[in-house]
């Protein structure tokens, strides 16, 4: 794997995160660029470059977005090395697996950043149960959208190469 390629890539993720996406949203739900590069590099790559992706997108995120930092970084690296730790057991190339992962990945990243912020902000959990009933859903499909994308754009900018006799 060519290391400016992922540089490139990373810095795209982040340009599109932070200057396109924000500007679209649906019902009142956002897609999340960086989730979806983090579960198509572990599915295309494995655990330790989807975890230490996921640690530098995350403090990017963090650096960015957030007031406390480390906390986006931990939920992607969290997704990034279960996801591409079970590699093997995933049928990579089935476009279906990745959306369910995806799917998941979501949920688990908003669940994981929902709870820990309430412990920091001593916020109730109203709206928790308030932004389950809908806007994570639209979330979900904008993420599994974003996550095919990526893993188009990934698939044709790391070709593997094909030995031929």
């Amino acid at each position: 794997m060519n290391r400016l390629k992922v540089v490139l890539m990373f810095f795209a993720s982040i340009m599109i995160q932070t200057a396109i996406l924000p500007n679209f949203s649906i019902f009142n739900s956002k897609a999340n660029m960086s989730l979806a590069v983090v579960v198509a590099i572990a599915m295309n790559f494995g655990s330790y470059i989807s975890g230490y992706s996921g640690i530098v997108l995350g403090f990017f995120e963090d650096i960015l977005f957030s007031r406390v930092i480390g906390i986006r970084a931990l939920i992607y690296y969290m997704i990034g090395f279960i996801v591409g730790y079970n590699e093997d057991s995933i049928n990579k190339g089935d476009i279906r697996s990745g959306s369910i992962i995806t799917v998941v990945s979501t949920l688990f990243y908003w669940v994981m950043n929902t709870i820990i912020y309430m412990f920091l902000e001593n916020s109730s959990s109203a709206r928790f149960i308030k932004y389950l009933k809908g806007p994570i859903i639209i979330e979900m499909l904008l993420n599994v959208l974003l996550y095919l994308i990526c893993n188009y754009v990934f698939r044709k900018v790391f070709k593997k190469k094909k030995f031929r006799f």
